[in-house]
């Protein structure tokens, strides 16, 4: 069985049983127990996408490796392939009352039918040509029109640009950062099958190192502040305040910063 079948076997085993405990407790009107935090990482781990899930998922991992957060758990949650699975996606999260915040990446986690249908702190993660639809979202890229438009994070997808034939002469823009030697080291070696990682690691690790530093700090995403390997990031009315504008190109098959 291929490596990421494992994992995506793995990441529906662990994932379904929490959630059906939260809602048979719920169901029984019992008391909230007592768990340990959660977040929550939706994302594709399937499909022609999956590459997003598998970047991010090994890039929060480190995160809780180098943060060593006390009670607090990873939850990593395939979105489904579609808006609409992934909104009921979003509904069971809202039931577990560990769940503290919800880190979002892709076309359909990012979508705006699953922004409203959540109910907890949700950090939208790269552009995926949706801006932020809910009160609870955080724009986690440049809300820059031009960007969303050209929906750089998607263009950058080695699946992406097999599937669509984007030519290597176009350039796309991108808020994530490339991973420095020291960053990809240290993630190719956190786990056996850890995919090369791209623009998204470096950002889904920050992203996930703030969420962990909310949640021990007991702040709430918006009252802090993290600097990591893509500068500072903080929230002001859900969006980045000052998130880069970064342009790449493919050199081959070699990402690099565009100069033009």
């Amino acid at each position: 069985m291929p490596a990421d079948r494992l994992a995506s076997e793995s990441i529906r085993a662990t994932t379904l049983l929490p959630l059906l405990l939260a809602l048979a407790l719920t169901a029984c009107g019992a008391s909230k127990p007592e768990l340990p935090g959660k977040i929550a990482l939706l994302a594709p781990f399937e499909g022609q996408y999956r590459e997003i899930g598998y970047n991010s998922l090994y890039a929060v991992r480190l995160a809780f490796s180098d943060a060593k957060p006390q009670n607090v758990q990873l939850l990593a949650v395939d979105d489904g392939g579609t808006p609409a699975s992934a909104v009921a996606r979003i509904k069971a999260l809202n039931v577990d009352p560990a769940v503290a915040a919800v880190i979002a990446l892709g076309p359909d986690a990012t979508h705006p039918s699953a922004q409203m249908a959540n109910d907890k702190p949700l950090i939208l993660i790269g552009n995926w040509g949706h801006d932020r639809a809910a009160e609870e979202s955080f724009y986690a890229a440049n809300p820059d029109q031009t960007m969303a438009r050209q929906s750089g994070d998607l263009h950058m997808l080695v699946q992406a640009r097999a599937l669509e034939d984007v030519p290597e002469s176009i350039s796309f823009i991108s808020s994530g950062g490339l991973p420095d030697a020291n960053f990809r080291e240290r993630y190719l070696n956190s786990a056996m099958y850890a995919p090369a990682p791209n623009l998204l690691a470096t950002l889904t690790y920050d992203v996930a190192r703030l969420a962990l530093s909310a949640l021990e700090d007991g702040k709430t995403i918006s009252a802090t502040e993290y600097r990591g390997l893509n500068g500072p990031i903080r929230f002001e009315d859900g969006y980045w305040v000052d998130a880069p504008l970064n342009r790449y190109r493919y050199d081959g098959d070699q990402l690099v910063r565009a100069t033009d």
